[in-house]
């Protein structure tokens, strides 16, 4: 799914929320949004909205100015929950009914224990930045002790190692700097694989995990083979693998809940923004330029599927009646039935669209540019073409 990485400006604020006095004005200056709770609007279902989830208690979707919307699935109107940050939210997702994890701008992570009705920061940039220095401060002194070790011994090791320290040691340099710079990395993804164990994605190949249901966080950025720094955007996870895919067509995996990564080979070198694991265990990844991609064997292969218009595809979800439904720009809407055949719709918003949820009636409820959208019953509103 697409991940906003700009604001929509000082005229949609006003438009939301009315004109900020000067007290709150004051307040979200700088890195000080973190801390900046989110404010309550009536037209918060119309700011930008990054992603939307569902569980048996909730419908569940975060986007701009630490905006969170909940409503019961018999509901049509939204509610906005408790937010004490006005960060921008990428991305949420749910181990149960009541345990959720959001993830946004400026390192923050956030977690709800309610279902969705209230959230607290768990994780803020300036932690972040803590917890980078420390885990590479860490690994440069490990390194720089086994390389004093060896003496001249082993010379081929000593390469190894020294290359390892040289890159150790530059992202040291960058988690230093950060100081002066402030929390400017975002997070782009999150995924709770159970209530313990949730992992999150985001840029400059940041990846990180928790295995206390987000009382602490591990840095695992070392664990993948990503030398250039390539953004990571999408996590999913099955029974035996959890997946991430990002920039340059990056795709891994991982057999022991992130201990060690594998490379997958890629099907594309473009970016990728959504993953995907589907109930009959097929693994989707799409992204740039209408790449489609599913694997039927955990991603040691993948096939090809293209909609009529190639938009930027950001996200991927189970289809009640069959198959799977995928949301992009442009308002692109496409259905991927149980059958294989293809459908596409087009909204007449031509907005951006970053995620959606399919009910059970046939109803879809989407979000993107242009906040949530409630769409009919697909198979009556697409006039799209089939493609057997």
């Amino acid at each position: 799914m697409i991940k906003a990485t700009a604001y929509a400006g000082a005229a949609v604020i006003a438009a939301l929320y009315g004109a900020p006095n000067s007290a709150f004005a004051d307040t979200i200056t700088d890195y000080e949004v973190i801390n900046a709770p989110a404010m309550k609007a009536a037209k918060a279902p119309r700011t930008v909205l990054t992603e939307i989830t569902q569980t048996e208690k909730y419908t569940v979707a975060v986007g701009d100015y630490g905006v969170v919307l909940f409503r019961e699935p018999s509901q049509s109107e939204w509610q906005q929950a408790e937010v004490p940050t006005s960060v921008l939210f990428s991305a949420v997702d749910f181990a149960d009914v009541d345990h959720g994890w959001a993830v946004g701008h400026h390192g923050v992570i956030a977690a709800t224990t309610d279902g969705g009705q209230s959230w607290q920061v768990q994780l803020d940039g300036f932690e972040f930045i803590a917890l980078q220095q420390q885990h590479f401060q860490k690994i440069v002194d490990d390194l720089t002790a086994e390389l004093d070790s060896l003496d001249g011994t082993d010379p081929d090791a000593e390469d190894e190692l020294a290359f390892a320290l040289d890159n150790a040691s530059f992202l040291l340099e960058m988690a230093l700097a950060a100081d002066a710079e402030g929390p400017t990395k975002p997070f782009l993804d999150v995924h709770a694989v159970n209530p313990n164990v949730i992992f999150a994605v985001g840029a400059y190949g940041t990846l990180v995990r928790s295995r206390d249901g987000g009382v602490s966080w591990e840095i695992l950025d070392d664990r993948i083979e990503n030398p250039d720094g390539y953004h990571l955007n999408a996590l999913s996870s099955d029974d035996q693998y959890v997946y991430v895919a990002g920039e340059a067509g990056q795709i891994f995996r991982s057999a022991d809940l992130g201990d060690t990564w594998e490379s997958l080979d890629s099907p594309y070198y473009g970016s990728f923004f959504g993953l995907h694991k589907d109930s009959k265990n097929r693994l989707w990844v799409v992204g740039l330029r209408g790449n489609i991609f599913v694997s039927n064997d955990q991603g040691d292969s993948f096939d090809q599927i293209k909609l009529p218009d190639n938009v930027n595809i950001n996200s991927v979800v189970d289809a009640p009646n069959g198959g799977v439904y995928l949301v992009g720009n442009a308002g692109v809407i496409g259905w991927v039935d149980a059958a294989g055949n293809i459908k596409q719709m087009t909204h007449s918003s031509g907005a951006a669209l970053t995620d959606l949820v399919a009910h059970d009636d046939g109803r879809l409820t989407v979000v993107g540019q242009r906040g949530v959208l409630e769409i009919g019953d697909f198979a009556s509103e697409s006039s799209a073409q089939t493609q057997e």
